[in-house]
């Protein structure tokens, strides 16, 4: 039997149900490769890579990181209930967590340049996530968190290089 592919339609419905108890057993049924949690979280990942834009490259590092954070941001709505339960998993099971972040280390790698940009787009991300989370579908809260997490990163800039 042909394993199945993870798709908008399944990701839909069991976003539906992604904080009851129903889940778990909606993704074995669907792929019973996913009694092991990690490989969905793998799956989604994979297919979320395939639909989310990178920035453009005429764009400065920081509007690179701004808008790859809102690509990415804006597109995980879609998956809300489900991106906020693998996340309460993954405070459960640092595995799922790694899992994750190589994911997200990826993404950002793909389309920064040095190690510094990518670091700085992943610490604000992990910020800017945790407000994503109660924010609204138009995230303004998001993007005024994204813009504080750079003025933030300039002062501490700016002391360094006072020292």
């Amino acid at each position: 039997m042909k394993k199945k592919v993870l798709n908008k339609v399944f990701l839909s419905q069991i976003n539906k149900i992604a904080h009851s108890s129903k889940l778990f057993t909606h993704l074995k049924k669907f792929n019973k490769d996913y009694s092991n949690f990690d490989i969905f979280i793998d799956d989604f990942e994979i297919f979320l890579a395939d639909k989310i834009d990178i920035p453009s490259k005429d764009l400065s590092s920081k509007d690179r990181i701004f808008e790859g954070i809102i690509l990415r941001l804006d597109y995980l709505l879609e998956y809300k209930n489900l991106v906020i339960k693998i996340y309460l998993e993954s405070q459960k099971n640092p595995k799922y967590f790694l899992t994750i972040n190589k994911y997200l280390t990826k993404y950002f790698k793909n389309y920064l340049k040095s190690p510094l940009e990518y670091t700085t787009a992943y610490a604000i991300y992990i910020y800017a996530f945790n407000i994503w989370i109660e924010d609204t579908n138009e995230m303004d809260k998001t993007m005024a968190a994204i813009g504080n997490s750079f003025e933030g990163f300039n002062k501490i800039k700016t002391f360094l290089n006072h020292k």
